[in-house]
């Protein structure tokens, strides 16, 4: 198989596609009802952990096979509780926190940027408990900051009534960003730019 298709950055962003396609669609129940915190879409967050957590237990160097299940069943918790606390953020920005303060179309934007970072963080932080390489400031700032990006298509989901168009990009652009940062610079093909460089 080619190294390119072997990369943790393809394979991740392959599989935050699906996991994208999979919670604008199979989305879950809802416990509680807006604009008050809840949890909402229990199933959409838990199939972008479980491809953190393959991430994490297939590409985070862990030395121990146990430590390795413990960090992927982390990541797929902290992915989950990231997804929660991020359309909780989402609620509470474009509703009740900032009612009275600008148009309602700026408030979307705002709350899908700062949802997407706080969803971004918090999936960061899971994944790096477990996996050192992921523990720099350019890997932290780099899917933080594609996470509160992507956020901002958030209005979105209205307009075309769907979640996909917010949940397949930034999927694929976190997971995918794991994935590059998740093998260390000296396990990295010179030959070839970092997003394709061979795993081994």
């Amino acid at each position: 198989m080619s190294a390119r298709l072997r990369h943790p950055a393809f394979i991740l962003s392959v599989l935050g596609l699906l996991s994208g396609l999979a919670g604008s669609t199979l989305i879950g129940g809802n416990y509680g009802a807006a604009p008050h915190p809840a949890i909402y879409l229990v199933l959409t967050g838990l199939w972008f952990g479980l491809v953190v957590g393959f991430g994490v237990w297939g590409f985070g160097q862990i030395s121990s096979s146990v430590a390795s299940v413990a960090g992927a069943l982390t990541a797929v918790l902290t992915t989950w509780i990231a997804w929660e606390a991020a359309v909780n953020v989402a609620i509470q920005i474009d509703g009740p926190l900032f009612e009275a303060t600008g148009p309602s179309a700026l408030k979307s934007y705002v709350a899908g940027f700062v949802a997407g970072a706080v969803g971004a963080g918090i999936t960061w932080t899971g994944a790096a408990f477990h996996v050192p390489s992921l523990r720099t400031k350019l890997a932290c700032v780099s899917v933080v900051a594609a996470g509160a990006v992507l956020g901002l298509l958030l209005p979105m989901t209205n307009t075309y009534d769907s979640g996909a168009v917010l949940l397949i990009p930034w999927q694929i652009a976190v997971a995918g960003l794991l994935g590059l940062n998740m093998l260390p610079l000296g396990g990295r093909s010179p030959g070839l730019p970092p997003v394709f460089a061979s795993d081994g």
